[in-house]
Order: structure tokens, then C-alpha cells, then sequence
């Protein structure tokens, strides 16, 4: 058995006397979790301490527990957490809900320390229960850089034709997406589809799909922000 997440696998030492239960981690493992510090609901910062140590004291025998309860203990204050949060993870929770306290409905908010809390208080109030929406890391505002995103990508594009004037167009979706509609419109004749089948079903002319270029990227979010520009115009 292995959790992949935080790279630990289950072993079996044999012995004379009986198998012992462990925990192995591999070299690369950082034993970095989320800080303390970190903008998150308190609810999975205590998760991200009670999980190891479930299954911790399920998975291991009472020879290596204590062990590898230490180097827990260890490893959560080096990433911030007080003694009293350890503890407080370091204990067995038990808790039965009554059918009655069951809530009538449960929102979804974005987590924004006392704004959230005052949110959710309020909305207890009415038996409703609150979640806490983490925000979103930086790095998914930013374009990956291992690979090029090409057409892979929402934005602004341009497509040439051969008579040395461009189609601007703007995507919210893929741009392959965008651009293997436009072909079919041309290849079906479908002037009313798109201003590229448009010019190519009236002047005849050859659209070069294959040379369409991106000339700026946009997230979904954005995309409603930009004024749409479709229209055939002279290569600059």
C-alpha cells in the first residue's frame, strides 16, 4: 500500500518471531507539507496533520508507533504548527451526528480568514453549513513554461491569406478547436459560420490555416473583458 501524495509505502520486515508493520519513505521525500502560515482554512491544516497520523497508528505496529509519532511530532513544527495544534491532531476524534443537526444545505465560499468566519456563523445560525473554497495557487495565473502552449491556448490569434491580408480573432477556448472550425466552415462552404469562410467562399482566395499564429494569451476569466475584433483586414 502507498500514498503517492506524500510518497509512503507500507513494508513488511520479516523476523524470527512475527512480520513488523512500518513506514518507508523514499529519498525524495521533503517532508514538506502546507505551512501554518499559509492563506488555508484552519479545517485542512488540521487535515494535512490528522491524515499522516491516521495512518500512522493504522498502518503501523506498537514497536515502530512511538517512532514515527516522534518524527511527525518533528516534522509538523518545522512547518510551523504549535504544540497545541499537534496535540490536537495527535488525538483520536470521535464525533456522531444526531439526525437532527444534519444541515437543511451547504455553501460553497472563498476562504478569506474573518470574512469567511463571519460568513459561516451567520449562515450556522439557519442550520446551513459552510466549506471553505481554498484560493488559487500563483502558479495557475501564470502560462506554463515547460512546454510552448502553441494553439493550445484561449487568446488572440491571427490567420493569413494568400492575398497578404489577416484575419484577427479572439478565442475563449482552444485555439486548435477554433481553428479546425474554421477549416470546415471553408470546407463547406459556410460563409455565415465565420468571417474566414466568408472571404474565402467570396473571393476564392486560400485561407492559410496551417500559418495561424497566437499573438496574445487570456485566461476564461478575462475573456469576456475583450471587445471582439473578427474581420478580415490588411497585413500590417
Amino acid at each position: 500500500m502507498k500514498d503517492t501524495s506524500h510518497f509512503w509505502i507500507l513494508t513488511y520486515t520479516g523476523r524470527r518471531t512475527a512480520p513488523s508493520d512500518t513506514v518507508y519513505r523514499k529519498p525524495t521525500h521533503t517532508i514538506l507539507y502546507l505551512h501554518q502560515k499559509s492563506h488555508h482554512h484552519p479545517a485542512n491544516k488540521h487535515s494535512v496533520l490528522s491524515s499522516p497520523v491516521h495512518r500512522t497508528t493504522a498502518l503501523c505496529d506498537q514497536e515502530s508507533l512511538a517512532p514515527e509519532l516522534t518524527l511527525l511530532n518533528q516534522v509538523f513544527q518545522q512547518n510551523g504548527y504549535s504544540h497545541q495544534q499537534i496535540q490536537r491532531a495527535m488525538k483520536t476524534a470521535t464525533r456522531s451526528i444526531k439526525a437532527e443537526d444534519k444541515p437543511i444545505s451547504t455553501r460553497y465560499l472563498p476562504y478569506t480568514q474573518t470574512t469567511y468566519g463571519r460568513i459561516s456563523r451567520n449562515l450556522a445560525k439557519h442550520n446551513i453549513k459552510s466549506v471553505a473554497i481554498p484560493p488559487r495557487k500563483i502558479s495557475s495565473y501564470m502560462t506554463p513554461t515547460k512546454d510552448a502552449p502553441g494553439l493550445r491556448t484561449p487568446g488572440i490569434y491571427k490567420i493569413p491569406c494568400e492575398c497578404g491580408k489577416v484575419y484577427i480573432g479572439e478565442g475563449g477556448r482552444s485555439l486548435q478547436l477554433r481553428i479546425k472550425e474554421h477549416g470546415r466552415h471553408i470546407r463547406l462552404a459556410q460563409p455565415d459560420k465565420s468571417a474566414v469562410g466568408e472571404h474565402s467562399f467570396n473571393q476564392d482566395h486560400i485561407i492559410r490555416l496551417q500559418e495561424t499564429k497566437l499573438l496574445s494569451t487570456k485566461t476564461r476569466q478575462h475573456g469576456s473583458s475583450h471587445k471582439r475584433n473578427h474581420r478580415i483586414r490588411d497585413a500590417s
